[in-house]
């Protein structure tokens, strides 16, 4: 789990008692601002104008040859070189993005949470009772999850939503300002209670949650400070109000920079087109993709103008581009909790290609062979992830590379249409 409250497995995360709080939670604002000044000091200088632009469209094909799962070798099907590796794959892939001069800048919008995690050997039968063996308490949301993994890999994070003005909206504000993450620009609505997320995880990793949706999609686009969006390299949306998403995406474009989106789960019954028109990338899981396929005309499997991040689980990820697809495996793991393990991935994913200058220079790239290095990152993140309780954990490029193993490139699978 992660250590960043520095409490063990079955600690609840401390509460400010009655008059506790407020000094620690103004000095610790106070140290992030300094913080946040030596950042902007030290990378205004690296991270170029940041001016991504959209993405240009390629010409596609129909995708013949194309089984639906990425599996396809390189050029029409070819069977791999002598050593088993497809030859389009790069045998030596920079595994080693920390060590990029780009420090990206990235604002996450979307929700902020705070997670009561529940951990039982099994879930009850109607009218039955069990045994809660490990209960903790921490930040979540998709937004501040997909921050805080950023700040975790070296980048510079963001986030934009709303809490509630209550006990829980500040511990979730106290913990992004701890990792990292500037909360600066979140809405506090006085009039609604935080979301509190319960996650029930059964001996096997699996879970359910039970929410309250409370203030998580009160803010606004317009509540968003101007500078702080032109000031970023990447704008990258969850699940939130439609038409907020949408004006957010438009705002982010005529500023200059990339734009990513996670609609989540809801994706097929909320009217998400405008925002999904208007990003470069969609993270998306097998089932979300063909809900996408289904009720719009966005097709995540074979993508006309777009990148798709398409997550399976524990069969890995597959990034499909309208220039053909990447996949990869991903990396044999024992899961303790798979909550966040996407919003994990979708931070490998983005710290990786945010930094390098011929995958975001003019947007984002449509050639599949870019993404080797992001699929990796993104397939290792969401792997550590599932080993930690709670929807948080602590990210390093040092746990990236260790679960990576060695040569994790062997077991890339590339399609190049023409």
């Amino acid at each position: 789990m992660s250590g960043r409250d520095g409490a063990g497995d079955d600690d609840i995360a401390s509460e400010p008692g009655d008059g506790e709080g407020v000094d620690d939670w103004d000095e610790t604002v106070a140290a992030w601002g300094r913080e946040v000044d030596e950042w902007e000091g030290e990378g205004s200088e690296d991270r170029g104008d940041g001016d991504g632009g959209t993405a240009t469209d390629g010409a596609a094909d129909d995708g013949a040859g194309n089984d639906g799962a990425g599996n396809e070798a390189a050029d029409g099907g070819a069977p791999p070189a002598g050593d088993g590796v497809d030859p389009s794959v790069d045998r030596d892939p920079d595994l080693n993005p920390d060590d990029a001069d780009r420090v990206p800048k990235v604002v996450s919008a979307g929700h902020i949470n705070w997670d009561v995690t529940i951990h039982v050997d099994r879930l009850p039968e109607p009218d039955g009772e069990t045994r809660i063996d490990r209960l903790k308490q921490s930040g979540g949301g998709s937004a501040a999850n997909v921050a805080v993994g950023l700040v975790d890999l070296g980048g510079q994070s963001v986030v934009y939503g709303s809490v509630g003005g209550d006990e829980s909206g500040a511990l979730a504000l106290r913990e992004l300002a701890s990792a990292g993450v500037d909360p600066g620009q979140v809405l506090v609505d006085a009039a609604e209670p935080t979301s509190v997320k319960y996650v029930i995880v059964d001996g096997g990793g699996e879970l359910l949650m039970l929410a309250n949706d409370g203030a998580n999609e009160s803010f606004s686009a317009a509540g968003l400070d101007r500078d702080t969006l032109a000031a970023a390299d990447h704008l990258h949306l969850t699940g939130q109000q439609p038409e907020t998403a949408a004006a957010l995406a438009t705002a982010a474009a005529e500023a200059g920079a990339t734009r990513s989106f996670d609609p989540g789960r809801r994706v097929a019954d909320r009217e998400f087109d405008a925002a999904l028109h208007a990003s470069d990338v969609l993270f998306v899981n097998d089932r979300e993709a063909d809900a996408l396929a289904a009720a719009t005309d966005v097709d995540p499997w074979e993508p006309e103008d777009r990148v798709v991040a398409i997550k399976l689980g524990d069969e890995g990820a597959t990034v499909r581009t309208p220039h053909g697809s990447v996949s990869h495996p991903g990396f044999d793991v024992d899961p303790v909790d798979t909550t966040g393990a996407g919003d994990a991935f979708a931070a490998g994913f983005l710290a990786a290609a945010l930094r390098e200058p011929e995958i975001t220079g003019d947007g984002f790239s449509h050639d599949p062979r870019d993404y080797q290095v992001p699929i990796l990152v993104g397939n290792a993140c969401g792997a550590v992830a599932t080993e930690s309780v709670t929807a948080r954990t602590d990210l390093s490029w040092d746990r990236v590379r260790d679960r990576m193993g060695e040569s994790p490139e062997t077991d890339l699978l590339i399609e190049v249409r023409g």
